[in-house]
């Protein structure tokens, strides 16, 4: 608010002018006035002195509209994790006499155990985040991590358990590489191992997580649908019909030979064509142009409205674009869809233990490294967008931090679940301006929820949340401006750290990438220095610009209108440029003279 003239010029005491401001400020915003209330209430009460709200520059109506944001990008894990770990065959035995793993009974304990992982999902993402919440107060939520359930499903456990280790001795590797990861946590040498990050990897892990998150939502699995498989390229554009699909199945040995092909959502679209025709993708596309333009309005519900649009106009069935399609699988989920709360037993799959973890061994390995890396990578990345990370890489709270992520994966295992893990999906709070570990509580109340209401939850259709994924993607990659990129042993491992994140799925990869090329690179450098050969100098020699001496840059600077208009009313254009160079030296002069002309 700009005061007038008349009343700031004859005031003598700053108080006199922090009392008018707050009396036009109440008086000007009634609209806002319950919101405001509330948010001060809150941020003076026993939870905003918990949570800092004050001192970190939150509010409690922007802490749960992040939350919303980080759990409704994020809900898809309930539909998920549920399915991929079902695939693992869970406790259930196959009957050779029923038709073995493809026989009935085999077929109802898989869809048994997949309902009980929607409840088992649920609360060890609930744990996980009023964890992280509570003990290390950022806005970062937990659940099972995508990736790491894919690497223990289909290359530990095997396809319905057809893999070299059994199911309770992958489960058993779980707790045992949580139990390693707090230790490594509690002491302090897992921090101290992320600080040895380079300086160009820790700047570049944020803009590698958002393309990460702009190739998910890109995708069908858990986006609009665009993107999807080619034989010959790898990747080509989709977004074709369910008709005109064309399933890719991987043609090993056990498919070759004994007719087991195993299934994946992967597919193309080349064969038959359609491409841009899939109503779902132009309905993503349009949750995609919501976010966007309230977002440039600076709406913190922006997420909400894009997310929320498209999936109410997607549970409408006989459309094009419905989530509960005319089949058996569109069926069966509006059926689980109509029964709004459901809470499912986990008789079946908890504390699946075992003493005999023989041919285990590398999968722990794996999965430590793995895990590791991924959630160094993700919590640097999200409290960088925070900005709440110095320039060695520390941030608040990061043993507690990394703690509550090694914890959560050991409770999980109690209820079969891989690895839990911090989620690069936090971004969507963070740009919705999450700040504190609130965000993680009521995500973890959410979470509380779709324990309950698991059906209305996991009933989120992944167009919905694929534009989401693709904005904060986007919102992410301003790290880079921070990028040395004329040193090019930083331009080149940052620029492979956040290619290699998407292209290989795995965060982990990149910051493999990224760290090695450096080292590499730095270290060649180093050597070659031993015998006399100077190290490269950062950049070459910029052009002198328009208006610069060769001794360096001139003192010129512009002046913009607001600067003319401060600088005195009626002031003419050479009137101002006399001003600014009153105080120049003669060289300042000479170039200010050939620059006029």
């Amino acid at each position: 608010i700009v005061l007038p003239a008349k009343i700031y010029k004859n005031t003598t005491s700053l108080p006199d002018i922090i009392i008018f401001f707050r009396i036009r400020r109440t008086t000007t915003n009634n609209n806002m006035g319950f919101l405001t209330s509330m948010d001060d209430s809150i941020g003076k009460s026993f939870i905003g002195r918990f949570f800092k709200f004050e001192e970190k520059g939150a509010s409690f109506s922007t802490e749960v509209a992040g939350a919303t944001a980080t759990f409704l990008t994020m809900a898809y894990i309930l539909a998920v994790n549920p399915r991929i770990l079902a695939d693992s065959g869970g406790p259930c035995v196959p009957n050779e006499e029923d038709g073995g793993i493809d026989g009935p009974e085999y077929g109802n304990c898989l869809m048994e155990i997949n309902r009980q992982y929607v409840t088992a999902t649920a609360i060890g993402s609930m744990v996980g985040c009023l964890m992280m919440g509570l003990m290390a107060n950022l806005p970062i939520a937990l659940a099972p991590g995508m990736g790491m359930n894919a690497y223990f499903t289909y290359s530990v456990v095997g396809w319905r358990g057809t893999g070299m280790v059994s199911y309770e001795a992958a489960v058993t590797a779980v707790i045992i590489e949580g139990a390693i990861f707090f230790v490594l946590a509690v002491t302090g040498a897992r921090f101290a191992i992320v600080r040895l990050i380079p300086e160009p990897v820790r700047i570049a892990t944020p803009a590698g997580i958002g393309a990460f998150l702009a190739h998910l939502g890109l995708q069908t699995a858990e986006g609009i649908g665009v993107v999807v498989s080619d034989i010959a390229t790898a990747v080509t554009l989709g977004a074709c019909p369910l008709e005109n699909r064309t399933p890719i199945v991987a043609y090993d040995a056990l498919c070759r030979e004994n007719g087991i092909c195993i299934p994946s959502d992967a597919y193309t679209c080349d064969v038959i064509g359609g491409q841009m025709t899939s109503a779902t993708t132009w309905m993503g596309i349009l949750g995609l142009m919501v976010i966007a333009i309230a977002l440039a309005y600076k709406s913190k519900l922006a997420f909400i409205y894009g997310i929320g649009l498209v999936t109410f106009l997607s549970w409408f069935r006989g459309t094009p674009f419905t989530y509960f399609t005319d089949d058996d699988a569109g069926n069966a989920r509006f059926n689980y869809f109509k029964k709004v709360v459901d809470v499912t037993g986990l008789d079946k799959i908890m504390t699946p233990f075992t003493k005999d973890i023989a041919g285990a061994g590398v999968a722990l390995v794996t999965m430590l490294y793995v895990d590791f890396l991924d959630t160094s990578g993700t919590l640097l990345g999200i409290t960088t967008e925070i900005g709440i990370v110095d320039e060695q890489g520390n941030f608040p709270k990061s043993k507690e931090a990394f703690s509550v992520d090694a914890l959560a994966t050991m409770f999980g295992s109690i209820f079969g679940l891989s690895p839990i893990t911090s989620y690069i999906e936090s971004g969507a709070g963070v740009r919705a301006g999450s700040k504190t570990g609130f965000t993680a509580v009521i995500c973890g109340f959410y979470f509380f929820l779709s324990i309950f209401f698991a059906p209305i939850l996991a009933s989120i259709p992944p167009w919905a949340i694929g534009g989401a994924l693709i904005i904060v993607g986007s919102l992410m990659m301003k790290s880079l401006t921070k990028l040395k990129f004329d040193k090019v042993s930083h331009a080149t491992s940052g620029f492979l750290t956040v290619m290699v994140m998407p292209l290989t799925y795995s965060i982990a990869y990149g910051l493999i990438a990224g760290i090695g090329t450096f080292l590499i690179m730095e270290g060649t450098f180093w050597i070659l220095s031993l015998v006399g050969i100077e190290k490269p100098t950062d950049a070459e020699p910029e052009p002198i610009a328009l208006g610069e001496s060769l001794a360096g840059p001139s003192k010129i600077t512009e002046v913009d209108a607001d600067s003319k208009h401060e600088a005195g009313k009626g002031d003419t254009d050479e009137e101002v440029g006399v001003e600014e160079t009153a105080n120049m030296d003669e060289t300042a002069k000479v170039d200010m003279d050939a620059t006029k002309e």
